[in-house]
């Protein structure tokens, strides 16, 4: 259990990394068919800080009505307790610079989590290094070696808090992405034993061997699981499905791997998973949020351990493990 007083010190830490300050407006996002327990916390939290709170409760995060959006573009930060999807909202922080937090982890994970200025230093420094390469490549001794280039999408990261105008970010989480260049990519990925599987929410029980070449899968092999995967991306229909979508590596030194097999199936978003230190993530389909043409809703991603990144040959996670010093420094 975690208790009630941390809870509201980890909230009111994260929003003043928010840059939230007196005066400035607050929305919380909320839906009636998915209770949260964060509402009166992040209420309490932010009008501790001086700022003046309102709240919506929607009835679609993948629809907001018109009045729905007005209220966000005229707030300074936006709490959501829901996973808006319209993509109406990214409009409205490009457009008015709204700043967005998406909170949905348990207590004891977002106390475990909170985010730090280092969190968001180790972010910026890998993000620097992704944006300068032209070319990645992944190995692993379960068999992986895959290459893309990138540099024609933008990279992004999150560290757990919304600090500047029109930022998005998912508290906790701390990782570096970005998308490969259309139609490239091409080798061997090995979705090892003991790899996650999102959205089953899953330890991959045996290797799953996915075969690319310009940039889309071509073959899965394994067990029950890539069978599970072949049939689930399969029911959409959709060629979009087997292409590449947001590739990075995680950055969080106290996420952990094994979290999700400590909480009942569907009680975690699963962000231990996708930010614990040296992870290589791979995920399939939509490239829309990194300005692509893709939309699927078809979408897995796969924490990968043990793997070797390197950026224009230069080495930033060895077997698992964050490389540290001159290799992740800015430039």
């Amino acid at each position: 259990m975690i208790d009630e007083i941390a809870l509201l010190e980890a909230w009111r830490d994260t929003l003043a990394l928010s840059a939230l300050k007196a005066g400035e407006q607050v929305v919380v996002v909320t839906a009636s068919d998915k209770p949260t327990r964060y509402k009166p916390v992040a209420t309490l939290a932010a009008r501790q800080l001086g700022a003046a709170v309102s709240d919506v409760e929607i009835a679609d995060p993948n629809h907001l009505s018109a009045s729905t959006l007005e209220l966000l573009r005229a707030a300074d930060l936006v709490i959501d307790l829901v996973f808006v999807h319209d993509p109406a909202l990214h409009q409205v922080r490009a457009a008015a610079g709204t700043r967005v937090l998406l909170v949905l982890e348990p207590p004891e994970i977002l106390v475990r989590l909170r985010p730090s200025e280092a969190d968001k230093q180790r972010a910026r420094d890998a993000e620097a290094r992704l944006r300068r390469a032209r070319t990645v490549r992944v190995s692993s001794a379960a068999g992986t070696d895959f290459s893309f280039a990138i540099g024609d999408y933008p990279v992004s990261s999150q560290y757990g808090y919304a600090d500047e105008p029109g930022h998005w970010d998912h508290w906790p989480g701390t990782f570096v992405y970005t998308f490969a260049n259309d139609d490239v990519g091409d080798g061997r990925v090995v979705i090892d034993r003991g790899d996650i599987l999102f959205p089953f929410n899953q330890y991959a029980a045996e290797p799953i061997t996915l075969e690319i070449a310009d940039g889309w899968i071509n073959s899965i092999a394994g067990g029950l699981h890539a069978d599970m995967m072949r049939s689930h991306m399969a029911s959409y229909g959709s060629r979009d499905v087997y292409a590449l979508s947001h590739l990075g590596w995680g950055l969080s030194p106290n996420a952990r791997w094994d979290m999700l097999g400590l909480h009942p199936a569907g009680a975690i978003e699963g962000q231990d998973g996708r930010a614990f230190a040296g992870n290589f993530l791979f995920s399939t389909g939509p490239n829309d949020i990194g300005g692509g043409t893709r939309s699927t809703p078809c979408h897995i991603d796969a924490p990968m351990r043990g793997c070797t990144v390197e950026l224009d040959g230069v080495p930033v996670v060895i077997d698992g493990a964050l490389v540290s010093g001159p290799a992740l420094a800015a430039e």
